[in-house]
């Protein structure tokens, strides 16, 4: 139901637009399956954040939306809550950080001034209070500010659900791409005024190489820069950040009811065992372990550039502690040690002096809001923001440094962290926690291991290809764009081509007997090749969860086929920025259907990287499927959100069932009871061939 009083006409329609009650859709049905389309109002919007977000770094140019950028609202009952409306207005008259300078969430004036624009956006009551105030922020705040902002309204107001972005490395390719790209483009462009607007996309291209080579190469890392540089990854591990953003929290926005600190540890925890992977199937050895006791060995020479011209700051080899460095050494290692006796003791102390149990495993949602330091954290004053701590020092940076104190690194962005090979380090370090935690749980036992009267029988999996493949991605967004001229930037298309990872798509089939009609859930795993199943004891925390879903069995034989295409975590390509906006403007205008579905959603795993690159003669792995009776999450599934278009992030709603992340593997095991009957080990050879190949038959 809409609330009355919030309309808004837009070309003679009248559109209602009420902050918390709006569900964007028309549903229809195709094939006689439930489909869902974008109806006007929801068109109104995603059209207005693709305008409002192209060439961000320019001033707007879209003229509609000009008389809107001398002023916000200033009506206080256009608010659901002023008070913090007046506070970022008070900020801003006091001095906020300026257009066209570098911006970073990891320092403290920033991310405050970014928390409070973010609570502007969030309390207009309605569209018409939020659009305004969103262009009148666009023409004149800064832009990494705004875009942090902007994003984080996105994504958690709940009258935005559904509403798609342009993917990050194209709205702010400078932070994907190194500065030789842009440099070639421009040069391009000087000597041709056509170049950008060729039908052919192939003389739109500009050159991209990986910058791994030149700033790692000396230590092997160089090797992995198709998998650290990965766009889909970076895009990942960003929009992850973004939708948990360690400064938001509580009971509005509910991320806690996303068991948000568990979440936190695991997700970290799948990102070092992948890239384990990638480094053994490429000859690496283990992570090694981040000291503070010694210099960094690995040194990080990004070739990134600002929009700016500026480069990002580099780290030498065998990087120094600087001389104020102990310092604030010293207090981050006294918050480890907080959280670490915590665990030990059992038990962590709030912020009013009580005393929380940490001998339950629900425990470890706890310890993961101590660790990230976020707002949920149970006691942030006493066990402090380690992460954040340990990144300032890392990347060399000030927390609370000025505008001319602040020269950011790769560690002090969302989107270009993953490159670093220290990021790998750290987090291994950082995971301590987790597994300390979890040694105080007992290992399972039988009755909680097995699913009575069904066993596994047999596993096939087809044959798994890797290739490289190229890839476009549209910089345009990054390149000054001239709106006096004759082209419209809808056709200003220039493209950076980059080699990246893909798979060919398998199935696999599993056997399954039974003696109970009724619901499953089927886990798969990939992991190193075992030799013997006591090597799982340290194995474990190598092993990715690839897929995860529910099956009706029933009594007798049961074959279950999955294939790639249908895992639950994966998500496919993200349609070009200006592609996109020529599909919502022939919405808009009425000429076709805008489809409501998870195509362009930005939450997910990217299907490309499923597996590590192999060798061509086959990279040895395992696959691990473990099928669990049902045990309900305390929300129904999908049950208080709509999943065909939108994330869920905060709903509470998200997960299959109950068991913890990462389960059977999450705790110490005893291989006297380990094994039952619903487990299946496979070994598989991951095949790196040529891209040309794979249409071929094997």
């Amino acid at each position: 139901m809409q609330r009355a009083g919030c309309w808004l006409v837009v070309l003679g329609t009248v559109l209602s637009f009420c902050h918390g009650t709006y569900v964007p859709i028309t549903q229809a049905k195709v094939d006689g399956l439930p489909v869902k389309y974008a109806d006007k109002e929801f068109l109104v919007k995603q059209k207005f954040f693709f305008e409002i977000l192209r060439h961000l770094h320019q001033p707007i140019a879209f003229e509609e939306y000009l008389p809107y950028t001398a002023r916000w609202v200033t009506d206080p009952s256009k608010y659901t809550n002023y008070t913090e409306v007046a506070e970022f207005i008070q900020t801003y008259e006091q001095g906020v950080l300026k257009k066209g300078q570098i911006f970073t969430i990891y320092n403290y004036w920033y991310a405050k001034e970014t928390v409070q624009l973010y609570r502007f956006f969030e309390n207009a009551i309605d569209w018409d209070t939020y659009y305004k105030n969103v262009v009148w922020a666009r023409a004149n705040l800064n832009e990494g500010m705004f875009l942090s902002a902007l994003t984080l309204s996105v994504l958690h107001r709940k009258d935005l659900q559904g509403i798609v972005l342009p993917a990050i490395y194209e709205i702010h390719p400078h932070l994907f791409f190194d500065g030789d790209v842009f440099q070639d483009a421009t040069n391009k462009r000087a000597l041709d005024p056509n170049y950008g607007f060729y039908a052919n996309k192939r003389n739109n291209l500009a050159l991209a190489n990986y910058t791994a080579w030149f700033a790692t190469q000396f230590y092997g890392e160089g090797s992995l820069s198709y998998f650290t540089e990965d766009v889909g990854l970076n895009s990942y591990y960003y929009y992850f950040m973004m939708d948990y953003a360690p400064f938001l929290g509580g009971d509005k926005l509910g991320l806690k009811n996303d068991r948000r600190g568990e979440l936190y540890l695991y997700m970290y925890q799948q990102l070092l065992a992948r890239y384990y992977l990638e480094r053994s199937s490429n000859g690496l050895g283990p992570i090694q372990e981040l000291t503070w006791e010694a210099p960094i060995s690995t040194g990080y020479y990004s070739m990134l550039r600002y929009w700016n011209g500026v480069p990002f700051r580099s780290r030498e080899a065998n990087f120094l502690w600087r001389p104020y460095d102990p310092i604030k050494l010293n207090g981050l290692k006294a918050y480890e040690e907080r959280v670490r006796q915590a665990i030990d003791l059992g038990y962590v102390v709030t912020r009013d002096g009580q005393r929380i149990s940490l001998r339950q495993p629900e425990a470890i949602d706890i310890v993961g809001n101590l660790v990230s330091g976020s707002v949920d954290s149970v006691n942030v004053d006493y066990y402090k923001m380690i992460e954040t701590s340990a990144r300032m020092i890392l990347a060399q940076g000030d927390y609370y440094g000025s505008p001319s104190e602040v020269w950011p690194g790769v560690l002090m962005h969302y989107e270009t962290s993953m490159r670093d090979p220290v990021f790998y380090q750290f987090y291994q370090r950082l995971l301590g926690f987790y597994s300390d935690f979890k040694s105080y749980l007992p290992p399972y036992t039988v009755d909680e291991l097995q699913f009575k009267g069904v066993e596994i029988k047999g596993v096939s999996v087809e044959k798994l290809f890797t290739y490289f493949e190229p890839f476009d991605v549209d910089i345009s967004n990054g390149l000054g764009f001239n709106y006096g001229g004759e082209h419209s930037t809808w056709n200003f298309s220039v493209y950076a081509r980059k080699q990246r990872l893909n798979h060919k798509p398998f199935s696999y089939v599993l056997n399954i007997s039974s003696q109970y009609a009724g619901k499953g859930v089927v886990r798969m795993y990939m992991g190193p090749k075992m030799h013997s199943l006591s090597q799982l004891q340290y194995m474990k925390k190598l092993f990715v969860e690839m897929d995860q879903y529910m099956v009706d069995l029933v009594v007798g034989d049961n074959q279950i086929k999955r294939n790639t295409r249908d895992f639950y975590y994966d998500i496919r390509d993200r349609t070009t920025y200006s592609e996109l906006y020529m599909r919502i403007m022939k919405a808009y205008k009425g000429e076709e259907p805008f489809v409501l579905d998870m195509s362009e959603v930005h939450c997910g795993w990217p299907d490309r990287l499923l597996l590590p690159k192999g060798q061509p003669n086959g990279y040895p792995l395992s696959f691990f499927f473990i099928i669990t009776p049902y045990y309900p999450p305390k929300v129904p599934q999908f049950s208080t959100f709509d999943a065909t278009y939108t994330c869920g992030t905060g709903s509470g709603s998200k997960y299959i069932d109950a068991l913890p992340f990462g389960f059977p593997f999450d705790r110490e095991i005893n291989f006297s009871n380990f094994a039952t009957k619903n487990m299946h080990f496979t070994d598989v050879l991951v095949y790196h061939v040529d891209g040309n190949q794979t249409n071929e038959s094997h």
